[in-house]
Parts: structure tokens; sequence; C-alpha cells
């Protein structure tokens, strides 16, 4: 270890003491706002007629073993038939994905084969369709994974909601989780996102920001799309349109009724590169975002607008702990005093411990009891439902700890092109809440 110079060392505590600040900044402000969604959720929208024309754009490539199960869900929406249809893209598929999709009555398929040098992936087949197309006769656009399994009162909930608030741009659907129980990796993922979808996604509802854009399960307006377009840059194109609405001022919401149930990796590998693959493109739209945002910050109309934009910039550098971690450990090899700090993040400070009873304990008690409440329900007797809640915390804790991996890794090649997608291999069939 080594000692620098007085004013060397001046300098490297001063960029310690930055880096400390940006990180408690960003714990502090999510846990305050997990805080604000403890009330039990409630529609703030009555229940209407079928209205809003929508179009199911799910793009798939190689999804044979899943996308029967996708399609005839959807074909059974409480909603009326007129006013919906189902496009599925099949993406440079070789196997029977495009043959399933044609059996099914109003389900139009769209094969997309692309050059050798074209860039691949869930965004640009997207993009593909959009071009090729007709789509502009609709009202809103519902992006769905070819995996998923969607609630028949989704549309209900969504039409609902746009005709009770005609100014939203775009609505988060709920994402619910297919496979809950089939590995320690899947459950983590549940605990998560019943978490996230309390503590973050409906806390931002009520305080009338921005939802996040969750990749799936979300609507778009028409209206919107013919202005703006269909314009990928990376591996995360919801994170994408969540900063262009910002931005742009445009308004997005929650819904925590209109539900759609995801299938998530069952091994730690599959995991990893999946996150890694979103940690990559969060980061790439985040850094080459941040002038603009700060920039619409600071022309923000009214408090909502700056505290919505501020949120963004903020979820903008989320993945920032692990990197914070890495910078100050290697600071600390080169002067050894600043070692003094890394215990100041784990134990030392007072509002640390209280951070992390709320981040580890409280919060994840009251939302996966409250969102996984179906699942708890099912179990025989008291002594399985503390199985179930003692194996979601562990998967809590396992799936937060190995995040902070991915999140280092997409942070160290986020600047990597973002046209090499890896598929995640569904198979799960769904387990009924």
């Amino acid at each position: 270890m080594f000692l620098t110079p007085d004013w060397l060392f001046s300098i490297l505590r001063i960029i310690v003491g930055v880096l400390l600040v940006l990180l408690f900044a960003n714990l502090i402000f999510y846990t305050s706002l997990s805080v604000i969604a403890v009330r039990k959720p409630k529609r703030d929208y009555r229940l209407v007629d079928d209205q809003k024309k929508f179009l199911f754009l799910i793009p798939a490539h190689n999804e044979e073993a899943v996308i029967r199960d996708t399609l005839e869900a959807l074909t059974q929406l409480n909603y009326r038939k007129s006013l919906y249809k189902i496009a599925l893209i099949a993406d440079n598929c070789t196997d029977q994905t495009a043959l399933i999709g044609k059996t099914f009555e109003g389900v139009s398929v769209f094969e997309n084969h692309s050059q050798p040098d074209e860039p691949r992936g869930k965004p640009h087949a997207i993009a593909k369709y959009l071009e090729t197309n007709p789509w502009q006769h609709y009202d809103y656009i519902s992006f769905i994974d070819a995996d998923n399994i969607v609630h028949p009162d989704y549309l209900k909930e969504m039409n609902s909601q746009v005709c009770a608030n005609p100014n939203l741009t775009a609505v988060q659907g709920y994402l619910g989780i297919k496979n809950l129980a089939t590995s320690i990796t899947a459950s983590g993922y549940a605990a998560v996102y019943f978490i996230t979808n309390r503590a973050v996604q409906y806390g931002k509802h009520l305080l009338g920001w921005n939802a996040a854009i969750g990749g799936t399960g979300f609507i778009l307006s028409v209206p919107y799309l013919k202005v703006h377009g269909w314009n990928p840059r990376s591996y995360t194109e919801d994170f994408e349109l969540q900063v262009e609405l910002s931005n742009q001022g445009m308004k997005s919401t929650w819904n925590h009724f209109a539900k759609v149930y995801d299938e998530k990796p069952n091994s730690f590998i599959a995991s990893h590169n999946q996150r890694t693959r979103w940690a990559q493109g969060h980061w790439f739209v985040g850094i080459t975002t941040t002038p603009q945002q700060i920039k619409r910050i600071i022309k923000s109309k009214n408090i909502v607008d700056f505290m919505n934009r501020v949120e963004t910039l903020f979820y903008s550098y989320s993945m920032i702990r692990p990197v914070i971690y890495c910078l100050i450990l290697i600071l600390s090899s080169i002067d050894r005093r600043l070692f003094v700090y890394l215990p100041n993040l784990f134990s030392l400070a007072i509002y640390w411990g209280i951070i992390e009873i709320l981040n580890f304990f409280l919060v994840p008690f009251i939302y996966i009891t409250q969102e996984g409440n179906l699942y708890f329900r099912k179990q025989k007797n008291i002594f399985m439902k503390i199985i179930l809640y003692v194996r979601l915390i562990i998967a809590f804790v396992w799936n937060s700890l190995t995040y902070l991996l991915a999140q280092l890794v997409g942070f160290v090649t986020w600047y990597f092109p973002q046209n090499k997608w890896r598929k995640t291999v569904h198979n799960a069939t769904f387990e009924k809440e």
C-alpha cells in the first residue's frame, strides 16, 4: 500500500467524498420513494366500455415453446374483438414460431429476415415492422414479449385509464412472474418485481411522475409514434423511450391492474447475460443523454415536471452503486488512508443502517406479502407460507447482490456496439395465481 503526498491525498479525499454523496443521495431518494407507496393501490379511474383501438406487437425469435400460450391468452381477452389486433413479428426464426402464429385466426404474422450486416434483436425487429406495415389507424400499440401471458382484463384496464386521462402518451402495466418457484433465480426476480411494482412504480404514480418503461406490457400512443418514430440505439429501447418522454415533457404513468406475466431465467448464467445486456443499454442511454437531461431539468415548467426529470436522471444512474465501490477501492489502493471510508459504506453511518433496515426488511416484508398475496394464499398452512417468504427474501438478497456484477460489467462495456442480441431461452408454462 502507498501513501501519497498530502496535496494529492486531499484531492483524492474530495473525490471520495463526492462519490459518497452520489451514492447516498441515490439510496436516500429511492428509499424515501419506497415508503410513499405503503398504502394499498386503488384505481384512480372508473371502468368504462371498450372504446380505444389497440395493436399488440409481439417480437419473437425462435419461441415455439411458448408462443402458443401467449397467443391463446391474447385472443381470449375480455375486450371487444373488433377493437384490437395481434401482430406476431417472427424475427429471423428457424423454428415453428411463424407457423404456429398462422394457425390463429386474427393474428397477422410478419416474418423478418435480416441481412448479415444488419443489426438484430427485439428493438430492430419492431422497427422493421413499423416501417413496412399499417398501424397508424390504431389508438395505442401494446408491446408484449413472446413469453408473456396477458391478464384477460388487461385492455379493459388500459382503455379505462387512457379514457379518463387522454393526455397520457404511455402506460406501463403491472409486471408479474410466470415461474415464481422454478428456481432460486426466478424467485429472486419475483421478489424484486413485487417490490419494484410498488416501491418505485406505484410510488411515482402517486406523485404524478412518469413510470419506468419496463420493456413489455406497456402501451404507446400512436399519434406520438407518428410524430417521433421508433429509433432504438441500444439494448434498452424501453429506457430510451422513458428518457425521451421525460425530456419532451410527455406524460406516462403506471397501471397496477393491467397485468402481464413474464418468464424469468432459471440459471445464474442466463440471468447474468440478460441483466448485463440490460445494464449495457441502461448505462449507454444514461451517459449519452445526461447533458440533454440536465438542460431539460433547467427548463422545467413546474415542480412536478422538475421532479419527474430529476427522478429520470437519478434513475439513469441507479446502477452506480458497484461502480462507486470499485472506484473507492481503487483509490484506497493508491493511498491506504482512504480505506477508512470503506466501513462507512456498510456499518458506521447510522443513516446507512436505517436505509438497510428499510430496504432489506420492512419494505420487502410489506410489498412481498401484499403483492404476492395470491401466491401465499395457495400455501396449505402457515409453515408453508413462512417457507415461501424466507425463500423470496433469500432470493431477493441473492438477486440484488449478483446484479451488482452485471451492473459493473455493463458500465465498463456500455460503449460496445449494441446490435448483437443474446436470446434468453423461454419454456415455462404459466403458474396461475
